[in-house]
């Protein structure tokens, strides 16, 4: 651990000096402020408000005003200078509808549903940002890795072309270690390539340029902080937003259903006009008003009623079958996680005592092979197991964290 220790202070030693550097929480919140998709449901929030509040609306009254003047003539009727006029206002309100108040709570229940969508979509983001936020602190490490053993070999070529010179050892024996060394330059290569695709990725999540220079910030790899188990799953049931998006649109679809049934109900609204007029034939105004209360009910169209309860009633029951299949798939999804944990931490177990073993023998193999004790192959074996047990180490202790994150998004955290 101290060698990995030090591959990661010399990495950052020797980040480039024009790329910003972003904290993956600085990293998060430029992808929840200019990510598009967040926009987008930003947007499909507001749209929801804006419907909740018209459907508000229709609680309130409605009101009118009219006037109007004649005159007869100029064409076939008589001219007169005198002109008839009228004016007049109503008022109007509906008590009752089939759908008045439940539309209402229909609404509240889908704006509910979008705050939930949102907020997933944001944990959504936020694990993918985290994810390629260490591949790329993962593939820095391994670069640096692959780095030191290619300097590694490059050193023992020097030494072993003096000793074939010298006729002390085989010209095979340094064909087989130029061999090893391409060996790990194309590690090296395809880590760069790695490392340069989660960076475009990123880039582009956060709403950057996808060749923008960027620099990552170390992050703790010691240990994870996540509840046990069963308090993780309680967790999940309580705030995971995915299952309260669903909740939300199974009561909405409820409402809905309640709307379909409330077709069969009679509609109750009132309302109350007032008018003022004149006329040639009277000598002052008259004036009119009237009150009114109307019931009103559809005793007959075609069954479509009917049909569109039975509908509605489907389209419940799939949203209860969506909500049911959900929270089966989480607490798998939890489970499969606590699992991948519970195995990534009796690797980075092993790695560790492998990684010690390891480089023991290597160092143990490499005294051998000066003194011509070992073969070039015993050599080439230790190098390529020493190289393995690091990487294995790197990988498993970053793909922990991606364990970590992936626990957090589940628990809505």
């Amino acid at each position: 651990m101290k060698y990995l220790a030090l591959v990661l202070l010399c990495l950052a030693l020797s980040s480039p000096i024009d790329a910003q550097t972003l904290s993956l929480q600085q990293c998060i919140e430029k992808a929840l402020q200019h990510n598009p998709d967040i926009v987008q449901s930003r947007h499909n929030i507001l749209q929801t408000d804006i419907s909740l509040k018209e459907s508000w609306t229709n609680l309130l009254p409605t009101a009118s005003a009219n006037a109007a003047t004649s005159s007869s003539g100029p064409f076939v009727s008589d001219m007169t200078s005198q002109w008839d006029w009228s004016m007049g206002g109503s008022v109007s309100q509906t008590f009752y509808r089939p759908g008045l108040y439940s539309g209402i709570q229909q609404a509240a229940r889908r704006k509910d549903a979008a705050e939930y969508s949102d907020q997933s979509l944001n944990d959504q983001i936020r694990s993918s940002v985290e994810r390629l936020y260490y591949q790329i602190l993962s593939s820095d490490t391994l670069i640096s890795v692959y780095k030191a053993n290619i300097k590694l070999a490059d050193e023992q070529l020097i030494r072993m072309r003096r000793m074939v010179e010298l006729g002390m050892k085989r010209e095979s024996d340094m064909l087989k270690s130029e061999v090893q060394k391409g060996t790990f330059e194309s590690q090296l290569v395809r880590e760069m390539e790695s490392l340069a695709t989660a960076t475009r990725n990123l880039n582009v999540l956060m709403g950057r340029e996808p060749l923008e220079p960027l620099q990552t910030i170390l992050i703790p790899l010691e240990s994870v902080d996540v509840p046990n188990f069963e308090a993780a799953m309680r967790k999940m049931l309580e705030n995971n937003p995915a299952i309260k998006r669903l909740e939300a649109q199974r009561n909405a679809q409820s409402l809905a259903l309640r709307i379909a049934r409330e077709a069969f109900l009679p509609s109750l609204s009132g309302g109350y006009s007032y008018s003022r007029r004149n006329s040639l034939f009277s000598s002052s105004p008259t004036e009119d008003d009237q009150v009114s209360l109307r019931l009103s009910i559809g005793l007959f169209e075609g069954f479509q009623r009917k049909y569109n309860c039975q509908s509605e009633k489907l389209r419940l029951d799939d949203a209860i079958l969506d909500l049911e299949y959900t929270l089966r798939d989480l607490h798998m999804q939890m489970a499969n996680q606590y699992q991948a944990l519970d195995t990534q931490e009796q690797l980075i177990t092993i790695d560790r005592k492998n990684l010690v073993s390891a480089k023991k023998d290597l160092e143990t193999v490499t005294q051998q092979y000066a003194a011509g004790f070992s073969s070039i192959l015993d050599l080439m074996d230790a190098q390529v197991s020493a190289l393995q047990s690091e990487t294995s180490l790197v990988r498993d202790m970053f793909g922990r964290k991606q364990i970590e994150s992936e626990i957090r998004r589940l628990m809505g955290e």
